[in-house]
């Protein structure tokens, strides 16, 4: 079998790029074109891939599950069984951990699982969000249009992911440096400035002493400090399987000012896009309300959420549901209540998703609008220590000498 990379153009006329497995070219050609795909150019490439040994997360990507999406959704508006549609994804370039996934699921539906419940048996390849939109586009009869939109709904998640990472780059990139500086700092330059002070016998400032003696420390117990920070680092990483500490800290996420703004942004932009995209789909409101349950991480949210679904199973109107419980913003709230007065929840949620996603934005450039001079003012602040630490007894040697 050959690896070929190509780029066609889609039924709906999007330019997209991918790889397929195939024994000539005009086998991926011709199955292309049964699912709706034009090739304008294609190349061959290798066929090699690391084993699923070396991967260091059992999950995929959401840009791989979008490239999935796309392909399946392409074979079964074409015709193609669900099973051959499958069997054909399982052999193209994917990771690993997808094609083994894809032919467990293969061998599932030979022997009657349906295609939802046999995805359903691999969480960590196929979220149960997934699995769900799946299982709603088998009972409604329309996978392939349902398939589309779970595809753009990860595209659009891989876009948030991208632009969270873009925005705490720059800051952390200046916190390292700020720690190299420190480091560099006590380990290398302020003991030359000792060993030459000690032979002018000049006397020190309390400031430099200060500076002076935490450097001293510093180098003498380099080894143990790191120990200590290390043993710190892993005790608050094992601590935080606790599901006590994994409440609170989620708690915090999602109440502290500023992780507050971001985090909520995140979370209704998603649940907009989810809840519209199941309904949309043909899921009820409690039926779309479980399933959008299993996409929340956030367990202080959860908690939340569990209540919501109860009042709606209740009776209690999902607007008033989601005001009471979790206390949303008044513009989801108002959108939701005319959503429900006019039967058309699904369709308004979807609209109103690209508004929450311009909030998140906003709010990741907050943080690096907050975080970026607040690390380069403690920076200056601490390179103007050891400046004046540094420089103020070299200053009193030379008036002296002048005097």
């Amino acid at each position: 079998m050959n690896k070929y990379k190509y780029v066609a153009t889609s039924p709906e006329g999007k330019k997209i790029k991918g790889t397929f497995v195939a024994e000539t070219e005009g086998e991926m050609k011709e199955m292309l074109l049964k699912a709706g795909y034009y090739v304008s150019s294609y190349r061959q490439i290798s066929t090699k891939q690391l084993s699923s040994f070396f991967s260091l997360s059992n999950k995929i990507k959401t840009k791989e599950l979008s490239q999935f999406c796309n392909q399946f959704s392409a074979m079964i508006g074409a015709g193609i069984s669900i099973v051959e549609g499958i069997d054909v994804a399982a052999n193209q370039g994917f990771t690993p951990k997808l094609r083994n996934a894809l032919k467990a699921i293969q061998e599932d539906m030979r022997q009657g699982v349906s295609l939802s419940d046999a995805m359903a048996k691999h969480p960590k390849i196929f979220p149960p969000f997934f699995s769900s939109m799946v299982y709603i586009g088998e009972q409604a009869g329309c996978l392939d249009r349902v398939l589309v939109t779970v595809a753009e709904y990860y595209e659009l998640e891989n876009k948030t992911k991208r632009k969270i990472k873009s925005a705490l780059a720059y800051p952390i990139i200046l916190v390292i440096m700020l720690v190299g500086i420190v480091v560099a700092m006590m380990m290398f330059v302020i003991p030359r400035f000792i060993t030459n002070f000690e032979k002018m016998g000049t006397e020190l400032p309390k400031l430099t002493m200060a500076i002076f003696n935490a450097s001293l420390f510093f180098q003498e117990n380099f080894l143990y400090i790191f120990l200590v920070l290390f043993g710190i680092i892993v005790v608050l990483y094992l601590i935080k399987f606790l599901p006590s500490v994994q409440m609170l800290y989620d708690k915090l996420k999602v109440t502290l000012p500023v992780f507050k703004k971001i985090n909520m942004s995140i979370f209704v932009s998603r649940f907009c896009r989810s809840l519209g995209l199941l309904l949309s789909s043909g899921a009820d409101t409690l039926t779309a309300l479980e399933s959008l349950k299993q996409t929340i991480t956030n367990k202080y949210l959860k908690k939340k959420f569990d209540r919501v679904i109860d009042d709606v199973r209740m009776g209690m109107a999902l607007s008033s549901a989601l005001e009471v419980e979790m206390k949303l913003s008044k513009v989801l709230i108002q959108m939701v209540v005319v959503g429900e007065k006019t039967g058309e929840l699904d369709d308004i949620l979807i609209k109103t998703a690209p508004f929450f996603d311009s909030d998140t934005e906003n709010s990741l450039n907050l943080i690096t609008t907050i975080i970026q001079p607040a690390v380069m003012v403690v920076l200056g602040g601490m390179v103007a220590v050891l400046f004046v630490a540094i420089y103020s007894p070299i200053l009193n040697s030379i008036k002296s000498l002048q005097v």
